[in-house]
This record gives C-alpha cells, structure tokens and sequence, in this order.
C-alpha cells in the first residue's frame, strides 16, 4: 500500500517503522509477507495511519446511534455486553449473525427503538399465524394435517430463535432509556452537536456544569472538554470559574492541565464543521414477551428528545475522502507520503501519485471508536466502489479515555 500519515507525533513513528518492514519483505526472496496473495485489483491500496491526538472530541462526544451507545454505557467489548435487567446482571452477545443487529447497529437509538416495535408486531404475527394453524389442523382430515403439521415444526426452531433476539434488544434497548433519562444523555448530546458545529446555545455551557440535576461529573467533564478543545480563545479567569464548577461537581480537573499544553504546542483538528428477562420453552410462552409491545418504541423514549442525527463527517472521514481522491486541503497537504515499493526513501512522493483509491484502510494510533467506524461506514455507503477498513490499537469507550487523559494531566503536573 502506499502510507500517508501526519508528521511529528506517534503515526508518523509506526509509519515509517511499518514501511521499512514492507521495503526489507520485498528485498528477502524468502519473505512471505506479500506471497500467494490473489490479484483482486490492479489499484493499489491507501493506509492512512492517524494519530488520537487529531481528533479528541470524538472519542468524548455523547453519542446517539445504537452500537456507540451500547459500548459507550454497556462496555461492548468482543461484541459482547453487561446489561442489568431486572436486578440481574447478563451478558448479551451481538455478533454478525445476528440480522437485527447488523441491520440497526449504526441507526440512531429513536429509530432502533421503533423497529424493536416493528420486530415485535411480527413475532406476534407469526404467533397469531401458528394459532390459526393449529385450529386448521383441528378442523381438517389427517392428510392434510400431516403436512401443515411438518411445516409448522419446521419453522419452530427459527421462530423461537427469532424471539430470543427480539427479546435480548428489549432488554437492551430499555436499559439504554433508562441510562438516558436518567442521565440527561440526549440534552448531552444535543448540546455537544450545537457545540462542534458552532450553533448558538439556549442555555451556557457554565450554567449546565452548574445544574446538579443534570448528568453526571463524567458528563459534565466530556462536555467541558469538548467546549474547552472547539473554543480558540477562553481567557484564565473564565477557565477558572468552569475549573470551580466541575471539581463543585466532583470532577478530577488533572487532564485540563494536559489538555492544555497540548492545545498549546499543536494545532488540533476538532471536529467542528459550518454545518427484560429472555424466555425458552415452546411457542406459546412467546406469549409472554407480548407485553411489552405497549412499552415498546414509545415507553422506551418517553421523556428522551427524538432527535434529528444529520450526517456530518467526522475528521478522521474528511482526512479519508482527501487523501483518497487526492484533494488539495489544509487539513492533509503537510501529511507525509510513503511507498514500500520504493527501494530509496523518497521525500517527495506526492507528484507520482496521481490515481485516486478505493481500497482504504485506516488504522488510529492511540485509541479509536465505534463514532468513527460507523462515520466511515456511512460515507462507504455514499461513495460506490470504495472499501474502507477501519482498525485501532483499541476501541475505547469515554471512560477508560478520561481515565488516561486523567493520568497523562497528573504525570504533567
């Protein structure tokens, strides 16, 4: 592949580490590194290598879709997750067999609320079909019994199946409400998106740090982060009454410190744009699950802002599209270019490439998240023909995020 990277931070480091590696490969005849591998495509592939550091308020950023919530709130990790359902602790797992899941994965959480409903209202039909059977088979002579009864074993196994998926994204999707409601997540959320994109505000970010009925610290610091990261110019005295107002909130204020230094030593990229219990038995216990067709999409998001998502790329997609389709950006002009292909090291690649790509594969050092897979997924979807492949040295959620910006404030301290 050809690598591009930004210069002077950790990517630019695996980068140029990587690219030795591939050039030494080619040299061994008795390297396997790029041996027996079949020919999809005369184009060859772009490996963009990004560093966390482009791009903090993503990872901090209150989500709304299904799949970023759940790792967010829940702690997906190995496509599993933890969920309290009544009083109890389960483990869920959401894996690629799973069509419901792959389907709504990357939707906003009101629309996987209502196709819960939707799920629902077609198991119920399916029950109601069963039924009906069972009174045909009744009524009818044995001959014709015997087939309607195979068809209707047949399609038990799937049913029940079926069932237990809807039944698992209940109890997720409920859970989920909760935590929102109960947490002030879409007002979080709302907030933030007003934030990036330079939107007024109908209450000031101080006075929501203030509301002690709003959030929690974690909330509340992830906000201030954001705020603090997308505002160019917030003098000390004003820093310090949002310092005041967190630690009065119970935050631990060490990444502030951090945070800016960093801000002062490097120009960041931030992301601102003009703009229940599951059941088993036979087919008749599935009657059961039906009530909670009545606290389905409406209860799950009584009290929880239906809010409208628009698509807005994140910069980690925006340094995607440039680079890929070779645009001419500030964001990207001073990236680096390099070629393993090339026995010399060659300062200057950028004339020779002058092909656009469509195998992508982007990989963030330092920490990446499921906002940003699903931004990238989407702008896949709108560009025909381009395969991205998005890797990370890990997945994290806010939490353990905050926790390392926590330890890198006091280590700077």
């Amino acid at each position: 592949p050809v690598i591009r990277c930004p210069k002077g931070n950790a990517a630019e480091i695996v980068a140029e580490r990587l690219e030795m590696k591939m050039r030494d490969a080619r040299r061994d005849p008795k390297s396997e590194l790029f041996k027996d591998q079949a020919i999809t495509s005369f184009q060859r592939p772009l490996l963009i290598l990004l560093d966390r550091n482009m791009d903090i308020c993503s990872t901090l950023h209150h989500t709304w879709t299904y799949q970023a919530l759940i790792h967010d709130l829940f702690n997906l990790y190995l496509n599993r997750c933890k969920v309290e359902v009544d009083e109890k602790v389960k483990n869920y797992d959401l894996g690629p067999d799973d069509q419901f899941w792959a389907k709504n994965k990357g939707k906003p959480f009101p629309e996987v609320a209502d196709a819960v409903h939707v799920e629902l209202e077609a198991c119920r039909a399916a029950e109601q079909e069963i039924k009906r059977l069972k009174d045909v088979m009744g009524e009818s002579g044995v001959e014709n019994a015997n087939d309607q009864i195979a068809d209707t074993v047949s399609s038990l196994p799937e049913l029940m199946e079926r069932k237990k998926r809807v039944d698992m994204h209940i109890n997720i999707a409920t859970a989920l409400s909760d935590c929102i409601r109960a947490r002030n997540l879409d007002k979080f959320f709302e907030v933030e998106e007003k934030i990036m994109t330079k939107t007024t505000l109908e209450e000031s970010v101080l006075d929501t740090l203030k509301n002690p009925s709003v959030g929690t610290a974690e909330d509340k610091l992830r906000l201030f982060i954001i705020y603090y990261l997308t505002t160019s110019d917030l003098p000390d005295n004003e820093l310090q009454q949002y310092i005041e107002a967190l630690q009065e909130a119970g935050c631990d204020t060490s990444c502030i410190e951090y945070l800016a230094k960093l801000k002062s030593v490097s120009s960041l990229n931030v992301p601102a744009q003009t703009k229940l219990t599951s059941s088993s038995g036979s087919y008749s216990s599935m009657s059961n699950m039906f009530k909670y067709v009545k606290q389905s999409s409406k209860f799950m998001m009584e009290g929880v802002k239906s809010l409208v998502v628009g698509h807005r790329k994140l910069p980690v997609t925006r340094t995607v599209d440039c680079l890929s389709e070779l645009k001419q950006t500030p964001e990207t002009d001073s990236f680096l270019a390099l070629d393993p292909k090339i026995y010399r090291k060659t300062e200057n690649l950028l004339p020779a490439l002058k092909n656009t790509f469509n195998d992508v594969y982007v990989f963030v050092v330092g920490g990446g998240s499921y906002v940003e897979y699903q931004n990238l997924m989407t702008y896949s979807e709108q560009h025909p023909g381009k395969r991205i492949v998005y890797g990370s040295s890990e997945m994290m959620d806010s939490k353990n995020f905050l926790d390392q910006l926590t330890k890198l404030g006091s280590s700077s301290s």
